[in-house]
This record gives structure tokens, C-alpha cells and sequence, in this order.
């Protein structure tokens, strides 16, 4: 009886370890969603605006020559930016991601992967991964996002790539995250009513067009890295949660288990003494 006692101390004193881990990582990860929830909504009046000024700009410029805006027929290549995470233990996450990522991204096409997740994931793909963006180190990280923007835009520019994709995690809540693919290159404008009277543009509509969408662009890849750690923060902390309420359940039982075993034994011995001193 004592054995059986002493395996599960041995049982809660695991369990009880794993409890106080994952609850600190709920603790820490409920910080950084916080955090990063709010850097989100700081970031997302100004894509806003941007947006409105660039769609107004686009509703009146159908006649300008300019590779931002106009469907390369030539070139059917796809360039797609897969956002995944570096650290683990945030639940599906990842996974979600990648169910599109192998849905849209074929053979013929190529991809940025950031996260080590997911090089990890593609690491034996048939489709070309550049190589280049492997230090990126979350939305906080400027100088790989500057990297990243400015290699698309040119890329995009001299026509080696017929659109250019981010596939990220939406953030609707908390609890909801949607993996996106949303196009990057060419901007397509979001409106289709005309403009009675459409905004003076200088020094001309293509100089504005060719100045403005590399900004654009550069701001969307920014606020589409941002949500997606916000959503692989909540992720996570929904996954810590789970975990410590799992881990309590288990030491509830642990602890009716051992106080079971317990009486038991306690029982046990009462009866052999009883038994002991009657044979005398």
C-alpha cells in the first residue's frame, strides 16, 4: 500500500510542477497579448486612413501605366510571405496557416517563409523558398520587415513576380484567429463607385501612384506581421489556459485518488491490529 502511495506523491508532485509552468506561460503570454493588442490598434487607424487615400487615388487613375496597379498577363508567378511563429506551444496556430499555405501555394511558385515553424514545415517543399529572410524575428523586428518590403517592391517592379501574397492570421477575438491570404501586389482598389469629383493630384497621378503604394505596401506587411502576433499571443495564452485548468483536474483526482489509497491503508492496519489482538 505504501508503494502505491508513494507513486502517486511521486504523480502530483509532476503534475504539480507542470501546473505552476503553464500557468506562469498563461501569465506571461496574457502580458505580451496585451501589448501587442495594443501596438495592433495604435498601427490600425493609420493603415486606415492610408488605405482610404489610396483607394480614392486608384478609383481615379484607371488610365496610368504603372506596375503597382495593372495584372502582369506575362508572368503568372506567385511570390507568397508565410507568417508562422519561432516558439511553440501555441496551439494550432501554426498549423491553420499552413492548411492554406498547401491549399494556394503550387509547385511553380515562390515563398518567403518567416518563423522558424515554418521552415521548419517546408523544409522539403517542391515550390522555391528564398533564402535571406531567415533572421526575422517577430513584427518588432523593423529592419527585416524593411527588408522584406523593399525585395517585393522591387521585385514586383521589374516584373519577376505576377502577384505578391501574405498569408497571416486575422484577429477577429481573443478566442477567433483566421488564417488570410490576402494580395499584397497589385493593389486592386477596395471601392468600385466613382468619384464625382476626384482629388487634384500633383505633381502627377503616376508619380503620386509610383511614391505612394511602395508606403502602402510597406504598412500592410507591418500591419498584417502585428495582428499575427497578436493572434499567435492569444493562441498561446488560450493553449497555457487549457493546459493549467487540464493540470488542476488532474491533481483534483490525484488528491481524491491519494486520500482514497490513504484510508485504505489506514483501514487495512485498524483491521490487523483488531484481527492481532482477538487471535491473543
Amino acid at each position: 500500500m505504501s508503494q502505491a502511495l508513494n507513486k502517486i506523491k511521486t504523480r502530483i508532485k509532476s503534475v504539480s510542477g507542470a501546473y505552476k509552468v503553464t500557468s506562469a506561460m498563461k501569465l506571461v503570454s496574457t502580458i505580451k497579448l496585451k501589448t501587442w493588442k495594443n501596438k495592433m490598434l495604435g498601427n490600425k487607424e493609420y493603415q486606415n486612413s492610408l488605405s482610404e487615400v489610396v483607394d480614392q487615388i486608384l478609383l481615379c487613375s484607371e488610365k496610368v501605366k504603372s506596375p503597382f496597379i495593372k495584372i502582369n498577363e506575362n508572368n503568372k508567378k506567385k511570390l507568397f510571405i508565410v507568417v508562422s511563429s519561432t516558439l511553440g506551444l501555441c496551439g494550432s496556430y501554426n498549423q491553420n496557416i499552413f492548411k492554406v499555405g498547401d491549399t494556394v501555394i503550387s509547385d511553380a511558385d515562390t515563398a518567403i517563409i518567416l518563423g522558424s515553424k515554418g521552415v521548419a514545415h517546408y523544409h522539403d517543399a517542391k515550390f522555391e523558398i528564398l533564402p535571406g529572410f531567415e533572421n526575422y524575428n517577430g513584427s518588432q523586428d523593423s529592419a527585416s520587415i524593411k527588408l522584406i518590403s523593399n525585395f517585393i517592391i522591387n521585385e514586383f517592379e521589374k516584373g519577376n513576380f505576377g502577384e505578391v501574397h501574405i498569408l497571416y492570421s486575422e484577429y477577429k477575438n481573443s478566442l477567433t484567429f483566421i488564417p488570410k491570404d490576402y494580395k499584397l501586389l497589385p493593389v486592386i482598389s477596395s471601392k468600385e463607385e466613382t468619384l464625382d469629383y476626384p482629388p487634384i493630384m500633383e505633381p502627377s497621378q503616376k508619380e503620386l501612384i509610383n511614391e505612394l503604394i511602395p508606403l502602402y505596401v510597406r504598412g500592410q506587411i507591418h500591419a498584417k506581421l502585428l495582428e499575427s502576433s497578436v493572434c499567435e499571443e492569444a493562441s498561446r495564452s488560450n493553449a497555457m489556459e487549457n493546459a493549467t485548468n487540464n493540470a488542476k483536474d488532474i491533481l483534483d483526482e490525484l488528491k481524491i485518488e491519494f486520500n482514497k489509497t490513504r484510508q485504505g491503508a489506514i483501514t487495512q492496519e485498524i483491521i490487523e491490529i483488531v484481527s492481532a489482538s482477538k487471535s491473543v
